[in-house]
């Protein structure tokens, strides 16, 4: 009820242009309540803020701007910014769209990546639940062409060696023309256990991956298959995610990462990562399986030297929730750092009748400009053997040379290359042996084996 008011508050101040001070009072007070744990608000929460007379006209409010949007709910991360909420509110005040979903469009140009929205009658997208809101039914076919499988190989149900031979080619084809979609049809006509793990492997399941940031339609057959390939599928799906450079191809993942049981394991692995991006994606999709297992690890990220990873580590924690996650809470509030201790002491502290974790907090990956990222996640996409990683990294090799930033990413793009997409990258290097800067080419002909001289 309290947070229905608070947002209708700031909506209402923002369409009526409102000093800046109550403003900025006003979204300071929504970052305190959105600390305590996530929010949805949905016709569920509406109605029942509705019932209440102090916060009715609040309620009408919230139902009559999302409905003008066609939007259906809002599901609102305890990591959740200032800046957000003002972005949120500048979308929503806005003369509604008469193109469907453009509002969600404007949400992800505007990398608001704490607050969900949802619409109905939406095109596939991810939700905070990490599932997948379905399209109605007068959506109409996909316009996306499709690979066509050969009939032979899909139809197979090889248990003979010679059956087995004929789909293990057609695999190795597949993967060399990064034919994610064909790929998904090989594997999931697999019937045979033993004979469905040794082909489900990371190069194939990347590509399989891959598939889905291009053509969501074929969700519903990925996800079976990335369940029934257990921690590999989740191994597959979190490498992508290090290694996606938009805002929202990681959201995309994030949430696909979260819908797979076996990710614990692969959260836990990276969770040890010496790199403190990756462990904070761990940190959240730990949090995310609400799993009292997990506590150990995040307890261990709690003294991390990274704040960015003590931050998301406390808010996984406090989704996990109970006993244990909370005594681990309370080690941290002489942190150094004020975030990390505001926000534990949000979550051990919580009044009873702010119904801390109503829903699920999602830890978020946001979205960060430093060169030390960016470098990062370059050098992640050499890990990435997918035709859109490669071609991600050619572009970046490139990129005109106007700072020593740009030289760097140049430089890292072009490792990247050399050490995980040879030899077809090779082209690209012997292209970028006659570059104008003289340490481009000096690093190309290097590793490509060439003399310097």
């Amino acid at each position: 009820m309290v947070y229905v008011a608070a947002l209708a508050l700031l909506f209402r101040q923002l369409r009526e242009r409102a000093p800046t001070t109550d403003v900025l009072s006003s979204v300071q007070r929504l970052c305190a309540l959105a600390h305590v744990g996530s929010v949805t608000i949905d016709q569920r929460v509406l109605n029942d803020a509705h019932a209440v007379e102090p916060v009715r006209d609040s309620a009408e409010f919230l139902r009559g701007m999302l409905s003008a949007h066609g939007v259906t709910a809002l599901d609102i991360a305890s990591t959740v910014t200032e800046a957000e909420f003002l972005k949120l509110g500048g979308i929503l005040i806005a003369p509604p769209s008469s193109v469907q979903g453009a509002i969600l469009e404007s949400a992800d140009a505007l990398a608001i990546w704490n607050v969900r929205l949802r619409a109905a009658g939406m095109p596939l997208r991810p939700t905070p639940a990490g599932m997948m809101a379905i399209p109605s039914s007068d959506d109409g076919p996909s316009e996306t062409p499709r690979s066509a499988t050969p009939p032979s190989v899909t139809s197979i149900a090889p248990t003979e060696p010679a059956a087995r031979d004929v789909v293990e080619q057609a695999l190795r084809t597949a993967v060399l023309r990064g034919d994610g979609l064909s790929l998904l049809k090989l594997l999931s006509g697999i019937t045979d256990s033993s004979f469905f793990e040794s082909l489900a492997t990371p190069q194939p399941l990347q590509l399989i991956v891959e598939l889905l940031l291009d053509q969501q339609q074929e969700h519903e057959g990925v996800q079976a298959l990335l369940l029934r390939a257990g921690v590999p599928g989740a191994r597959a799906v979190f490498e992508q995610l290090i290694a996606a450079t938009e805002l929202a191809d990681r959201r995309f993942l994030y949430d696909l990462a979260a819908s797979l049981p076996a990710t614990l394991v692969v959260a836990r692995h990276f969770a040890g990562d010496a790199t403190w991006f990756v462990v904070r994606n761990a940190a959240g999709l730990l949090g995310e399986s609400k799993n009292q297992a997990a506590i150990p690890d995040l307890a261990r990220l709690l003294k991390h030297a990274d704040t960015r990873v003590r931050v998301a580590a406390v808010a996984a924690l406090g989704q996990i929730g109970g006993p244990a996650a909370t005594s681990r809470l309370e080690s941290v509030m002489f942190d150094s750092t004020p975030e990390v201790r505001n926000r534990a002491l949000s979550l051990v502290f919580a009044a009873p009748d702010a119904d801390p974790l109503a829903d699920r907090m999602m830890l978020a990956v946001q979205e960060e400009s430093t060169l030390e990222y960016q470098l990062e996640i370059i050098a992640a996409l050499a890990h990435v053997h997918t035709p859109r990683a490669r071609q991600k990294l050619i572009e970046l090799t490139a990129e005109r040379t106007r700072s020593l930033d740009d030289l760097q990413i140049r430089l890292a793009a072009m490792t990247a290359l050399a050490a995980g997409h040879r030899p077809a990258a090779d082209d690209a290097l012997r292209a970028l042996t006659n570059d104008a800067h003289s340490l481009i080419r000096e690093r190309a002909s290097a590793a490509l084996g060439l003399s310097t001289r």
